[in-house]
């Protein structure tokens, strides 16, 4: 393996830290919105269905769909420069969201944010998958994992700061601003991304291990990745069925969670948005170490059923851990519980997408890996939201009732996840593995 010398170990170094920071900026630029609301509302005329388009349809549909034609491209081409192109163009539709001025040109931008952090993750799952050998994957898969629960947290944490000090530049007669602070909040957060798209184009491809690139076209090479999928379908549909219900479940609790907090709980906003904020940056990096440190360890001992192993316990810790916060008497109770169950669910990151590339050929790692996040973000992230809103409403007859509901979500989805992974556990354990 090539990491084995000095200067290759450096190089991954590199590499690995250049795609964390990436990966933090692409959830700090996705997620600085929600802190947002009211300001935009106010000056674009907005309604709450336009503005949930905008983070929901806007964002999340065009980075699901986007993903697919980007990996085939990264299973053909230079992946250091799809990704410099993309972080690029996610950060220009970011600056550009501070410049829209109605509900179209804002959509039209967050469409743009979307479809350019779409080139990063099979990309970056395929360049990590041939510079790291089998020993040390899970665990740089892990670190860069982390870029997303760490961006998700300065996004919570340092969004809002950021933003209370832009207003309070506006009010001062010291500094005459032309843009409302949400406009300048989306251009300090993209401009970091041009200096990074900068570094990538400098840095070197590394070789791709195992095998070269499929000859013929693109087509061609989308019909032997869906070919090699259904021969392996119980392994490639049970561990993606798995993660889309366990990211369901983190979906539904992290958007009402703060609301059960401040419903049932008496928190005011600030303190909800604070206390879960900061727990759910803890305890999500730690988790997506601890879920690399662990499988590593464990596979020394037990090889590849180290992965379907350790899915399994998170998966049966996170469950329960979801249902003591949903049924919690009081909000201590419930921060408990979620700290656990953020924990034991972002564990999964990295050794869900570092199980799949060592099944996967590497001419179709990135076209597999799209494939997945394309069913993880529509029907995972998609649904979790609504199904807590369902259950309340049709389950409880009783919109208030958030903590049941989530608490029945739990229960609902923990174990068909279980079920998923049961159904891939002897095909993943069986597999042929393609990282040395």
């Amino acid at each position: 393996m090539a990491t084995t010398s000095t200067p290759a170990r450096t190089q991954g170094r590199l590499l690995l830290l250049l795609l964390f920071l990436a990966y933090l900026l692409s959830f700090l630029d996705r997620q600085i919105i929600a802190l947002m609301v009211d300001p935009i509302k106010a000056d674009l005329g907005l309604s709450d269905l336009q503005f949930s388009l905008l983070h929901g349809l806007g964002f999340g549909v065009f980075f699901a769909i986007a993903g697919l034609p980007i990996a085939i491209a990264a299973d053909r081409f230079n992946r250091t420069r799809i990704i410099a192109a993309g972080v690029a163009a996610w950060s220009l539709a970011t600056c550009l969201c501070g410049l829209a001025r109605s509900f179209g040109s804002l959509f039209v931008w967050r469409v743009g944010v979307g479809v350019g952090e779409a080139a990063l993750a099979p990309a970056a799952y395929s360049l990590l998958a041939d510079t790291f050998e089998r020993r040390r994957l899970p665990m740089a898969m892990a670190v860069f994992s982390t870029g997303s629960t760490i961006g998700s947290g300065l996004a919570l944490l340092l969004g809002g700061e950021l933003i209370a000090a832009l207003t309070r530049m506006q009010a001062s007669s010291a500094w005459d601003m032309t843009l409302a602070p949400w406009q300048m909040a989306f251009i300090i957060a993209g401009l970091p991304g041009f200096a990074l798209a900068g570094l990538f184009l400098l840095l070197r491809e590394p070789p791709r291990q195992g095998q070269a690139l499929v000859a013929g076209s693109w087509q061609q090479q989308l019909r032997a990745c869906l070919r090699h999928m259904r021969a392996e379908a119980r392994l490639y549909g049970g561990l993606t069925a798995c993660i889309t219900c366990t990211s369901a479940l983190s979906a539904g609790f992290l958007m009402w969670f703060p609301a059960l907090l401040m419903r049932s709980h008496g928190f005011a906003v600030e303190e909800a948005g604070l206390q879960f904020g900061a727990r759910f940056a803890l305890f999500a990096t730690l988790g997506v170490l601890a879920g690399g440190w662990g499988v590593a360890m464990l596979q020394q001992r037990i090889g590849q059923r180290a992965y379907v192993c350790w899915m399994a316990a998170a998966v049966m810790i996170a469950g329960a851990g979801y249902a003591a916060a949903g049924f919690a008497s009081s909000g201590a109770i419930a921060l408990g519980w979620i700290s656990l169950a953020i924990f034991a669910t972002q564990s999964l990151a990295g050794v869900s997408v570092t199980a799949l590339q060592l099944v996967t050929p590497n001419p179709m790692r990135a076209q597999c890996s799209s494939v997945f996040l394309l069913c993880i973000n529509l029907f995972g992230w998609g649904a979790g939201a609504p199904l807590v809103a369902l259950l309340a409403r049709f389950a409880f007859h009783d919109e208030a009732a958030l903590g049941p509901a989530l608490a029945t979500l739990a229960l609902i989805l923990a174990p068909l996840a279980l079920l998923s992974l049961a159904v891939a556990w002897r095909s993943f354990n069986r597999a042929r593995l393609y990282v040395a």
